[in-house]
Parts: structure tokens; sequence; C-alpha cells
């Protein structure tokens, strides 16, 4: 166990390990030296099962990511663009350049302007831009959140009182916000663009941290060996006693435990734990961990202890997804966590099905997976549907499997999540009449997916089973909104008949709270630029509260309307993503699902609001 010394310095602790580490067996030196600027050294990647090497097997000049050449820069003014490489930018200016205008896209593809953040002030990016969520659960407003981090802009002169080396640096805040959200390969190609990249501490720690994500701890040593006199920095000092523990001086390692604990520097019981499982024979479990960071898990890794259940009680992303591909999780764990990664778009739906085939069932199971579905909400029940909609080999059967995975998604709102997972069996599986009852739900996944082609398909079926059955007049009725905004061959001369018919579809159903999911589509569809008919909105206020609706943050809301209303476009991306939050659009705020729409457009994101209105859509079953 740790045992306490006397009280010793930050620079003592320091120095006392940086002659521990001198004296390990293995060749690697853990202790600071020079590099030379733009060098990195590299290790081998761990694997599974393999005890990281920490000897360098070549010195190269950082890498660039693949196809850019140069530095994605934007000067802080009198700039100009260079597109003859159309996978990056060169912005050229007669001024230094400022390492937070870096970025890797610009307007060609997909980026916001060089001059996005014009008439912006500084000093409510440098407040703001921190506060981003990074669990996001639209994929629509993620996707606008990384390419708002992304993109090539000028940025403001830093406010009063503040030089450009004084002003919180944007760039580690871009990198850092990116590598939670798990977009590893974003923050990775951003960090390459940064000029500061080897020599910046808190660039340099998220350098590391991006290695300890990967399980390339070798990597991540070696970093430890840039830092210079940020060693004395507590994350170093804890690196650094983790790195002792890896080239196997395990009495260096403890020693260095001793003095960091004794110090109370450090706050972390949990990595003293984890210290003393890698340095003595202890074998206690490690039992509770809720809010795990990647230095917890690559020890935990290290040391074959199994990462405990309550670790993915954790909101961030990355970490989530480092539990979901990690070989020292429980199955159970594993699965539960993948799935909140896909959630957040820290994995791929791809991913996390190749995780549902890897779990294991018997005949019995895969032979009454509907009947097993219904009481088993579990990951592993989700993983047992989905191998039965891959192996099943009758039409009837899988469409049944495929039918019960979208209802028990719609109500557990997890809708847009596993229809993307259940992608490609949901296009393989052929409309036809026998699967008329089927029809509506499919047709409803594929829209949602924006794959309207298979969509009209099944539509096509419903049309032709109604001529016999005029009950299903009204299910077609009720995939209107949604072909309306991904099919173009959805014509909308007879809008005022097929609108009071959608309406008129949801009235009939009765279901609680149906008048606020219709008022919810008319307002999107509205903020759209449809004119909606005076009888359609008395349909919906015959019944409606408009108190029901909740309105949040009104100052964020006049906040919006400024921006978009002056075109400055990050700004006001930056409050539409800071208004929803984690949680994203809710049935039950739809004034700020509108606000966001009709701000989008304004600032010219006029596929961006759509996608929105369709994201919306399908969630709320419209």
């Amino acid at each position: 166990m740790i045992r306490v010394f006397p009280a010793n310095t930050a620079f003592t602790i320091a120095i006392v390990l940086t002659a521990a580490t001198a004296h390990a067996q293995a060749p690697t030196r853990l202790t600071p030296s020079a590099a030379p600027a733009g060098v990195q050294r590299t290790a081998p990647q761990a694997t599974a099962g393999e005890t990281p090497q920490l000897t360098p097997e070549r010195v190269e000049t950082l890498a660039q990511p693949s196809g850019v050449s140069s530095i994605v820069t934007a000067p802080k003014s009198d700039f100009s663009v260079d597109t003859s490489n159309r996978r990056s930018i060169q912005i050229k200016g007669l001024s230094e350049i400022d390492p937070n205008s870096v970025g890797s896209i610009s307007i060609e593809n997909g980026g916001l302007g060089e001059d996005m953040w014009r008439g912006t002030p500084r000093i409510l990016i440098e407040r703001l831009l921190p506060r981003l969520p990074v669990a996001i659960r639209s994929p629509v407003l993620r996707d606008l959140q990384k390419r708002l981090l992304l993109t090539a802009a000028a940025m403001p002169p830093p406010s009063e009182g503040n030089t450009e080396a004084s002003a919180p640096s944007l760039i580690s805040t871009r990198i850092a916000v990116l590598q939670k959200m798990g977009a590893f390969k974003d923050a990775r190609k951003l960090t390459a663009l940064t000029p500061k990249r080897t020599t910046d501490p808190e660039l340099l720690r998220l350098q590391a941290q991006d290695r300890l994500f990967a399980n390339d701890y070798g990597s991540a040593c070696q970093i430890v060996n840039t830092v210079g006199e940020s060693l004395t920095k507590p994350y170093w000092q804890q690196l650094l006693v983790f790195c002792q523990t890896l080239q196997g001086d395990t009495q260096g390692a403890a020693f260095g435990a001793e003095l960091l604990a004794e110090s109370q520097s450090i706050k972390d019981p949990v990595f003293f734990e984890l210290i003393d499982r890698l340095t003595t024979s202890s074998d206690a479990p490690i039992n509770i961990l809720p809010n795990p960071n990647p230095l917890h898990l690559a020890a935990l890794r290290t040391a074959q202890i199994s990462i405990p259940d309550n670790a993915i009680t954790t909101t961030t992303p990355a970490v989530l997804r480092t539990i979901g591909v990690s070989p020292n999780a429980q199955l159970k764990t594993r699965l539960q966590a993948a799935e909140l990664a896909v959630e957040f778009g820290a994995m791929s739906s791809s991913r996390l099905a190749e995780i549902y085939m890897a779990e294991k069932f018997d005949t019995d199971e895969l032979n009454n997976t509907l009947s097993l579905a219904g009481t088993d909400r579990s990951p592993r029940g989700r993983a047992l549907l989905y191998q039965a909609a891959h192996i099943e080999s009758s039409t009837i059967p899988r469409a049944a499997v495929l039918e019960k995975a979208l209802e028990i998604a719609s109500n557990e709102n997890r809708y847009l999540q596993v229809i993307d997972v259940y992608r490609t069996p949901l296009a393989n599986l052929a409309a036809s009449s026998e699967l008329v009852w089927f029809a509506s739900k499919a047709a409803r996944a594929l829209y949602a997916l924006d794959r309207p082609l298979p969509a009209r398909n099944w539509l096509s079926e419903l049309r032709k089973a109604s001529t016999t059955n005029p009950q299903l007049a009204s299910t077609i009725a009720s995939l209107w909104l949604m072909g309306l905004l991904t099919d173009s061959s959805v014509s909308a001369e007879d809008f005022d008949k097929n609108l009071m018919k959608w309406i008129d579809y949801h009235k009939s159903r009765n279901e609680k709270n149906w008048s606020i999911k219709t008022a919810a589509g008319l307002q999107l569809l509205e903020s759209l630029g449809y004119i909606i008919p005076d009888k359609a909105w008395w349909q919906v206020f015959e019944i409606s509260n408009p108190t029901e609706v909740q309105r949040r943050h009104p100052s964020l809301r006049a906040a919006i309307d400024r921006a978009a209303a002056s075109g400055r476009r990050a700004e006001t991306l930056l409050l539409i993503l800071l208004r929803f939050g984690e949680m994203g659009p809710d049935i039950m705020d739809i004034d700020a699902v509108a606000d966001a729409v009709v701000a989008l457009k304004t600032i010219g994101l006029h596929t961006e609001a759509n996608r929105l209105v369709l994201e919306f859509a399908a969630t709320a079953g419209l």
C-alpha cells in the first residue's frame, strides 16, 4: 500500500521521480529531454494482452494529415485564400499566424467560412466555447458542432487587457471538445495543423490523452519526455508514474506514487489503488469508478482489472467508446457503453453491429427471439434481436423481428440510433404484398434514414392494398409529412388537403398529447416556409393548451435572433448548440426547434435546417 512520507514540494517530487526513472532496467528515458521542434518520437502501438513497449523505433517529423500539405490558418487580418489543394486551405496573410485560427475545413468542404466570427466579440467566444456540450444525441446538431470547431476562421482580437499570449487558448478548447466528443480523427487532424503542438503544454496533454484513448501507451509515455518544466504538474507526474510501471520499474513507480499521495496535490484515490495493483501483489478489486479518465482506463487494462459497471454512468462519449471496445469489461458493460457511444456519435453503428454479432446465444434463444425481446430490454436483448434479423432466412419472421426492434426503439426513445444500426437489414427487405402489415413502419424508418426511393416501394404496396382495405388510407396519410421532407416526388400542390388528412390521422388515434405533437409539426412546417391554413391551426387549438409548451432560455432566444439577423454565422451556431445542450430537440420545447430552423435558414444553412426538421419528425413520430 502507499505509505505517507514527510511533506515534499511538487518540484522535489518531480526530481525524485526523474531520478528513480533513470535507474530503470528498460532503455527508454522518461525524464524530460529537449526534443527538436517539429519532431515527435513514436512507439509501437500496444495491442490487447501485450505489455506496451516504450523503446522508440524511429524519430520522424510530426505527420500532417493525409492530403494536407500545410497548416490551415486564418490570420488576424488581410487574408486571402489559396484553393489549389481542395483537401485543405492555405490562408495567407500579411500578419503572423494566429494559432487559434487554424482549421481543417473550408467553405468548400463543409466549413462555415473564414469570416464566420466577424462581429462576435472575442470575450464571448472565450466564455461560451468551453461550455459546448459533448454528449449530443442529435446527429444534425453534432455535425454542426464539429463543423464549427473544425472551420479555419480569423479570430477577433483579444479582449481589452489581454494579449495573444495571455488570452485563453481557443485551439486547445476546440481540440478538447472534439476529443471528449469521441471525434478522435478530427481532433488529431486539427492538432497536426496547430503550430505550437510540440511546445504548448495543454496541446501536449491532449496528445497524451489521445494516445491513452487509443491504447498506444508507448507513444503517450514518449510525450512525457518533451514536456520540460511542465513535468512538475500533477497530470504529468501521474502519467510518469504509470509509465514507470510499464517500463518495469515498479519500485520507482511505487515510491513516486507515495510522494504524490503525501503531497495531497492529487485527489484521485482510484489512481493510487491502480498503481498499488500494478506495483504490488495486491488483488483488491476496483468496485467504484463513476467518472473514469483515460489514465484510469489505461491502468485498468494494463493490470487486467475488470472495468466496474458503474463506469458507464459517465456522459463523456470518448470514455464510453473506450469502454465499449475494452476486453477487460464485462460484455453487458461493453454493450451498454457501446450503445451510448453510438447514441452520442463516438462510435459507428457498424461497430456496434459487430459487437452485437459477437454475443453468444443458444438455439432456444434464437428460436424465441420475439417472446424474449418482450421481457428482456437489456443491451443483450437488443443484441439478440439484431442477430435474429440477420440470420432469419424467412421473410415474414425477419420482418416481425424488425417490427419489434423498431417498436422497442420508439418506446425507449432510441429510434434514430436503432434505425441506423438496422440500416442494412431494412434495405435488404423487399417490399411485397405479404408484408403490407409492416409497410408503414418500414417506410417511416427509410424516410428517416433519408432513403426515399425504397420507402416509395413500401408506400406503393400500401396504396395497392388500400383499394380493398380503405382503413389503410389513414396509414398512408400518416407518412405524408416524412415523405414531404425527403421525397422530391411528393407534390406540394395538394398541401392543404394532405395536411388536413395528416392532422385527422393523429387526431383519430387519440394519443396523449396528440395536439402538442401535431402543433409541433405545423410549427416546423411553418419554420421551413410552408403556409399553414387557419383551419389546420383551429383543429389543434381545440384542445391544446399553449402553457403546455415550455419555453427555455428567453435571453438565448433573443440572442440567436440577433446573431442570425446580423449574419454572425459562428455565433448563431454556438448559441443554438448551447440552447439545446446535450438533450437536443424536445417535443415540449418546439419553440427552440422552430427558432433554430429559422436561424439556420437565415445564415444560409437551408439543408441543415431541413435535416433538423426531418430528424425531429422521425424522433417525435410526426
